[in-house]
């Protein structure tokens, strides 16, 4: 198949474009290169430097003539989203809806969606949050990100499949350990260099952790899924960020006193998401467990 995957060149999308083209598929990345590296890119694929918000990501789109549109490019920063509203909602509301109409004006009808899972429910009502659970995102990202999903939603009477993917938080090899970048990458850097540790709040926060590869896999059966739905992908298991640190700590023979600061604007006490409905309807489980995948993530960042 012909498809198209948004911000192939960031952490997750170019894992799930390498396993793509491993599947013979052709791809066309398209990212503009602000948060996604060049060095990420499978040279097997197309590309297209743009960012999804211009007007010409219609053109790019239609001549590409894509099977399937994979859209993963995103503005992913909590606190960006918090001090740049507009900048957000400009990315991932304005420049998801171009990307969704210009997909109208091809023969495609199979969207994928990858949408955040814990900062779109916002503080859970009851634990582990499953896609019932009430829509209540206390950032601007959330909402943003939510937003999106309900226009998908609202429009997939023009498509045949709209399949989104609620994730938690996903880690390893490949993800950048600065700026915005997940817990698991800005840990293993600190640790490998022996510096300490920042942790907001008291680190009793729960999240619930996903390796990269297990959300691929989760990826590749919706691709082969022929109906619409909304799903979480998650581990399913509730780890505190003391916990996290010390299991890490642990792992690399490294042991530093963490540092604790106040609690940032917009982060959830807690976040753990039921996966069972992807069971269900996708055949997936995840089958890294957090040591293997804090083993091989800590390896990676050793590494590189």
């Amino acid at each position: 198949m012909k498809i198209i995957v948004t911000g192939g060149a960031g952490f997750i999308g170019a894992h799930a474009v390498n396993h793509l083209i491993d599947d013979g598929h052709r791809v066309l990345v398209i990212d503009d290169l602000s948060t996604g590296k060049l060095s990420n890119l499978n040279p097997k694929a197309d590309f297209e430097n743009i960012d999804i918000t211009e007007s010409r990501i219609s053109d790019v789109i239609k001549s590409f003539e894509p099977s399937v549109i994979s859209h993963f490019a995103a503005q992913t920063s909590v606190s960006i989203s918090t001090n740049n509203p507009i900048l957000d909602a400009n990315s991932n509301i304005i420049g998801s809806m171009k990307v969704f109409d210009a997909m109208h004006q091809t023969e495609c009808r199979n969207f994928i969606y990858i949408n955040t899972g814990g900062a779109l429910y916002g503080e859970p009502k009851y634990l582990p949050v499953d896609e019932k659970h009430p829509i209540n995102p206390i950032s601007p990202y959330g909402l943003s990100k939510w937003t999106a999903e309900r226009y998908f939603l609202m429009q997939k009477n023009a498509c045949d499949y709209v399949k989104i993917l609620r994730l938690a938080n996903v880690y390893g090899p490949g993800q950048d350990a600065f700026g915005e970048a997940g817990v698991v990458s800005i840990f293993s850097n600190k640790i490998l260099s022996n510096e300490p540790v920042t942790i907001f709040g008291d680190g009793k926060q729960t999240r619930d952790f996903v390796y990269v590869s297990d959300v691929v896999d989760a990826f590749k059966q919706a691709l082969k899924k022929d109906e619409s739905f909304s799903v979480n992908i998650s581990s399913g298991e509730a780890v505190s960020i003391n916990e996290l640190y010390d299991l890490m700590s642990q792992i690399s023979g490294n042991v530093i006193s963490a540092n604790y600061e106040d609690v940032r604007y917009g982060d959830l006490l807690h976040s753990v998401l039921s996966n069972k409905l992807a069971t269900e309807l996708l055949g997936w489980v995840p089958r890294v467990d957090l040591g293997q995948g804090i083993k091989r993530t800590l390896d990676w960042h050793s590494a590189n």
